[in-house]
């Protein structure tokens, strides 16, 4: 094949024969907004996840012009066009946000629900990858309005921890990372996570050690203490 028809598949964990053969979602990476860009709706799992796109010549590059008008327009443009298909074929796209992308905050993020309310298109919520690095040291304040917006309007919750990337332009600012191995407050993850993502909605780890990452989940939240006064 000269176009891969999907980046990586999610399973339920844990694995047993007859959950494995029932994927959660299939990734499909790539820049929905470049021109080569090719879409299979024959892959595996309910939800089909992919970046919202960006008008940079690079995946996660800087690029202004993508939060403008004209990468609005792009992406709208995209969404109208993909839209009769999906329905035909009975299928939906979760938009993954990203801070270098069209869909790059929680405004952001609430307009395109509202706007597409009723159409196939959801969103895939990964709250750390709509941080910025300015916005690490106030991360559970960001966290804290992501969670409360998106938590529950979400079809899934990509979670994952954060580590600054010292990388070039063009590459992630942000790097995931295995809850438990970033920089995230981990009692704040935990309590959000409890409080607005409902129970029905899957949550995706990354691949690396899963067993250990909910057990990390899984650990008691510290109580939040008031301010005296």
């Amino acid at each position: 094949m000269s176009h891969p028809c999907c980046t990586s598949v999610a399973l339920p964990f844990p694995l047993s024969a007859g959950a494995a053969r029932q994927p959660v979602a299939s990734f499909v990476d790539g820049n929905p907004l470049a021109d080569d860009w090719l879409l299979d709706l024959e892959v595996p799992g309910d939800v089909i996840i992919t970046w919202s796109g960006t008008l940079a010549s690079t995946l996660f590059g800087d690029d202004p012009r993508t939060w403008m008008r004209a990468g609005h327009d792009a992406f709208r443009a995209y969404c109208d066009s993909a839209a009769p298909t999906l329905v035909a074929q009975e299928r939906r796209i979760a938009f993954r946000a990203h801070a270098r992308h069209v869909l790059s905050d929680v405004q952001g993020c609430l307009n395109f629900l509202r706007m597409r309310e009723g159409q196939p298109f959801d969103l895939a919520f990964a709250p750390a990858d709509l941080l910025t690095p300015d916005m690490l040291p106030n991360a559970e304040d960001h966290l804290t309005r992501a969670f409360e917006a998106l938590g529950s309007r979400a079809k899934v919750v990509l979670l994952h921890d954060a580590l600054p990337s010292d990388g070039d332009d063009g590459e992630l600012p942000i790097l995931p990372v295995p809850l438990g191995r970033g920089v995230l407050p981990g009692d704040v993850l935990r309590r959000l996570v409890a409080e607005f993502v409902p129970a029905s909605t899957p949550i995706l780890l990354l691949p690396e050690g899963p067993a250990a990452q909910i057990e990390w989940l899984r650990q008691p939240v510290a109580p939040v203490v008031p301010p005296k006064g």
